[in-house]
């Protein structure tokens, strides 16, 4: 019996054995192609010669070849070893158009679909644009829009891609009826809500317009409102929209529970981190005992807390808050956990957007590398970055999971701004004529991030030229190098003589550690004063040249929380500069900015501004007047720019040392479609002070100035517009006071 057994098995083994040899694939024969090659194709399928063939491996095959969305019908077939795959290509589109739509332009409709001119024809791909156009007519409110595709068959496997549009009739909110309601009126429900019912007065608003997403974000922000306003119970018991008889609107019917009010109870916080002390966390919390539940206070909280972390160290934190609502005494008891997170580590850095800006430009703003240990301190600073080189308008980083479970992706991405500007600045003056300023200004030359200036002051007595180029990483290390050039020539109708200045200057500019910067420069320049033939004796004094050579260096320390738009910290600049290594001045200069923010709420940002300065002469000499300190225009609002302090003739000069000082108040417009800052000021500052007396009796004493008012920008669309209006407070009778004062840059 046992003989008989293992012959049988014997017997079937070989049967077996046998099989899968007869079904090995011994050769791939593909046929019916035109554009793809064999090999792709086989590639594609994941199959391979000697592989053993069964139904499930041909399936296999068919399902990887129609994910590839090239092939509108594929045959598989297998005889004498050889698996055939026989396929037909999709066409490529040779032209993608739509008809029908009025209301909605072909440049807005080409935005939202994916195939393209010379894209591979997919009919998956043909149903998903449909439905991301129709999404697109739905947030127009024109729900009942029909789209059909069309193919138009031409020769050499080519179509053309028709969309014949049906659009519908805009569907209007006639009425909102909210129930349920008893602690707030239905009006202040409706007012939180971005849908409106319709208006006679509403008909330039899209607000009336049905969205069913619109109407979703609508019930976010009532909860929203509920859960910030005492009531963690609050909930939709149903959202019905429906169509009103014989009539293109909707009625929007809201069935809500308030549930009751609630005060925060008892607030604990646990942490496993020993730098995080709870009592010192729960000390600091904006959640108290007692006050009204508030869910956004848990929100800031917890930001709060990883905020705190991140200055302790810690990268990697986890906080897990526990909300317990005790019905007797209707209070929610709020435990906050603070513990060690796992691990996160950079995977790829991806950039998009930056269709002129390189990407390297952007990549050594970022604080991180591929590889580095995440961290959300270097990832918001990094965004600081980016956005302080004023190259965008919009910045945003997304954290996005990779295949790997301890590494994400950040996905970087900006929306290229205009960096090229055409100012044309002008001023009113109740004591002058109006002033005329032109400038060209390229901030990110050939996207590289090079900055190139030119300005041109033109007027009857006075002509001035001023050209720089920076290049901001030198050999792509963070040293930054600037060469200027500039001529300033000025006769005056008021004095009896001419003065010319010429003068370059170069500097390089480079991190001492990650909030300190030093500058250093060099600068040779001249000023040449020429008397006219009918000047007095004091101005024929005047004339000369005066040569400058200087060296000298900024040290700047930046404590700021954001370089882009402070709401805290401070920076501080030194600057010192030395005449006498060659030229005939012999003098040093030096002068010192103070900047410090703070924020008072969530739309104001105080600042305190303070800058001072000397002047002096050595080895018996003195500083030319063109060196000399100035104060008026940005520097001292309300008074014309350079015309205060001592003044020779109609002449101001300037003076040795000054002192200016600025309490503001920034209002940061929430604006989407704006970037507008209001400042209301105060300005206080001097400038006085003449060494040399060959300038005869000359009022230089100190006195102050001061103004207030209001400052206002606005990031256009044309380019930036400032507009100051000033009140004088404080000033002194030779002074040149300029109220109202404004520029228009173009943009370009």
């Amino acid at each position: 019996m046992k003989k008989i057994f293992a012959l049988l098995l014997f017997f079937f083994s070989f049967q077996l054995n046998s099989y899968s040899l007869d079904n090995s694939i011994d050769s791939i024969n593909v046929t019916g192609t035109q554009r793809i090659d064999t090999e792709t194709i086989i590639s594609y399928s994941s199959v391979n010669k000697e592989d053993i063939y069964t139904e499930q491996l041909g399936n296999q095959v068919l399902k990887n070849l129609f994910n590839t969305n090239l092939f509108s019908n594929i045959e598989i077939s297998f005889d004498d070893n050889v698996l055939n795959i026989n396929v037909k290509e999709n066409p490529t589109i040779n032209l993608v158009s739509f008809k029908g739509n009025k209301k909605i332009n072909d440049e807005d409709l080409f935005i939202e679909i994916s195939l393209k001119e010379r894209s591979i024809y997919s009919r998956a791909r043909v149903k998903k644009d449909i439905e991301r156009m129709l999404s697109l007519y739905q947030r127009s409110g024109r729900l009942s829009t029909e789209i059909n595709p069309t193919v138009e068959i031409l020769d050499n496997n080519r179509i053309n891609l028709v969309y014949k549009i049906s659009e519908s009739e805009i569907t209007e909110v006639s009425k909102i009826i909210i129930i349920g309601n008893k602690n707030y009126s239905t009006s202040k429900i409706k007012s939180l809500m971005k849908t409106k019912e319709k208006t006679f007065l509403r008909f330039l608003s899209s607000a009336d317009k049905y969205d069913p997403d619109k109407l979703e974000y609508d019930k976010q922000l009532i909860t929203q409102f509920y859960n910030n306003n005492g009531y963690p119970e609050f909930k939709f018991i149903s959202s019905i929209a429906q169509l009103t008889q014989n009539s293109n609107n909707f009625e929007i019917i809201l069935n809500l529970s308030e549930g009751d009010q609630f005060n925060f109870g008892e607030i604990l916080v646990e942490s496993q981190l020993k730098k995080m002390m709870p009592e010192i966390i729960k000390n600091n919390l904006p959640i108290k005992e007692g006050d009204l539940f508030d869910a956004s206070k848990i929100k800031k909280s917890i930001e709060g807390i990883k905020d705190i972390a991140e200055l302790e160290g810690y990268s990697f934190i986890d906080i897990k808050s526990n909300l317990i609502e005790i019905q007797e005494t209707n209070v929610v008891d709020v435990k906050l956990i603070i513990n060690e997170g796992p691990r996160v580590y950079v995977n790829n850095i991806n950039i998009s957007g930056n269709t002129r800006t390189i990407d390297r430009v952007i990549r050594r703003e970022i604080n991180l590398s591929e590889g580095d240990a995440y961290n959300k301190y270097s990832i918001n600073y990094s965004k600081d970055s980016i956005r302080a080189l004023n190259f965008f308008s919009e910045v945003e980083i997304n954290e996005v999971k990779s295949s790997f479970p301890d590494k994400i992706n950040l996905e970087i991405n900006v929306e290229e701004k205009n960096t090229g500007e055409a100012s044309i600045g002008a001023g009113y003056s109740s004591a002058t004529a109006a002033s005329l300023q032109l400038g060209l200004k390229e901030n990110n030359f050939l996207g590289k991030g090079q900055k190139v200036k030119f300005t041109s002051t033109l007027a009857n007595t006075r002509s001035t030229y001023d050209l720089s180029i920076t290049e901001p990483y030198f050999n792509n290390k963070p040293l930054s190098l600037t060469s200027q050039i500039y001529s300033n020539f000025s006769d005056p109708s008021s004095v009896n003589y001419e003065t010319e200045d010429f003068g370059f200057g170069l500097s390089s500019a480079f991190p001492l550690a990650s909030d300190r910067f030093l500058e250093v420069r060099y600068s040779l320049f001249t000023t040449k004063i020429k008397a006219d033939s009918d000047a007095t004796n004091y101005e024929k004094a005047l004339s000369g040249t005066d040569t400058v050579s200087m060296i000298g260096h900024s040290l700047s320390f930046d404590r700021r929380n954001s370089r882009f738009k402070p709401s805290r910290g401070f920076n501080v600049v030194l600057n010192q500069d030395l005449a006498g290594l060659g030229g005939n001045s012999n003098y040093f200069k030096n002068s010192f900015e103070l900047n410090s923010y703070r924020r008072l709420s969530n739309s104001f940002i105080g600042a305190f501004k303070l800058k001072a300065g000397n002047i002096n002469g050595y080895n018996g000499k003195y500083a030319p007047l063109s060196s000399n300190f100035k104060l008026g225009g940005k520097k001292l609002r309300g008074f014309k720019s350079g015309k205060i302090g001592p003044k020779i003739g109609n002449s101001y000069t300037g003076g040795q040392y000054f002192y200016l000082t600025s309490l503001e108040t920034n209002i940061d417009l929430n604006i989407d479609a704006f970037d507008i800052t209001t400042t209301f000021f105060i300005d206080y500052g001097s400038v006085w002070g003449l060494e040399n007396p060959s300038y005869g009796v000359i009022d230089d004493e100190h006195e102050a100035r001061s103004s207030i008012g209001l400052n206002f920008n606005w990031d256009s669309a044309v380019g930036p517009i400032n507009i100051v209006y000033a009140n004088i407070l404080q000033s002194n009778i030779n002074d040149t006071t300029d109220n109202i004062y404004f520029d228009i840059g173009y943009n370009f």
